[in-house]
């Protein structure tokens, strides 16, 4: 089983989510995945630096809506290999989902910003659609296949981040695995990856 096909579940949970959300307004008002601006007409900027992007908005009043799963969705499999690099998985929630880098020992402060660097290149790239075409668009064509969002951070042997996946598609994630595996042949051995559980405070 290939990663993408194992974090189906997590995308397809997020967008039934995304899809009952749009049945709750009146036809032809729900505006979903827009970038918000401000007065000025710059975009309003997210943590990260990516200008925000919310989930649903209501275009008679702008009023914005974030799904979040009351419960997180479980992978099809515990444990997979990408790249030979081994990647454990966890329940989680396809807009809230854990990515956590373990390194066999503490990481350089090189090495680590060089990860993470990687994490939020990854997350530029699918913010923009980069990967939107690597799974099935949906039926009404309302979902772009792009990312919302990242947070990272450091903690000890582990990069810790938070991936706000949006409608982009878990082959993505399978991609962004790959790159892992190569930083770690390259830069600095990795233990494994976990993906999933609960989004720990700081990083949500």
């Amino acid at each position: 089983m290939t990663l993408a096909e194992a974090l189906e579940p997590l995308y397809r949970g997020y967008v039934r989510r995304l899809d009952e959300m749009v049945a709750r307004l009146p036809a032809g008002t729900a505006l979903t995945e827009r970038t918000t601006r401000m007065e000025d007409g710059r975009f309003a900027l997210g943590a990260d630096g990516l200008p925000l992007r919310f989930d649903v908005a209501d275009a008679r009043d702008g009023h914005t809506y974030e799904v979040h799963g009351a419960k997180p969705d479980a992978p099809l499999a515990d444990e997979v290999r990408v790249a030979g690099l081994r990647v454990r998985l966890e329940p989680g929630n396809w807009e809230e989902l854990p990515v956590a880098c373990v390194f066999e020992r503490e990481p350089s402060a090189d090495d680590a910003e060089q990860l993470a660097d990687l994490l939020r290149g990854f997350t530029v790239v699918a913010w923009y659609g980069g990967f939107a075409g690597a799974g099935t668009q949906d039926a009404a064509g309302r979902w772009t296949g792009r990312a919302h969002g990242l947070r990272v951070e450091l903690r000890g042997t582990e990069l810790r981040a938070v991936l706000d996946l949006g409608t982009c598609p878990p082959g993505a994630v399978e991609a962004l695995c790959s790159a892992v595996a190569g930083y770690a042949e390259e830069r600095g051995p990795l233990a494994h990856v976990r993906i999933g559980g609960r989004p720990e405070s700081g990083l949500i």
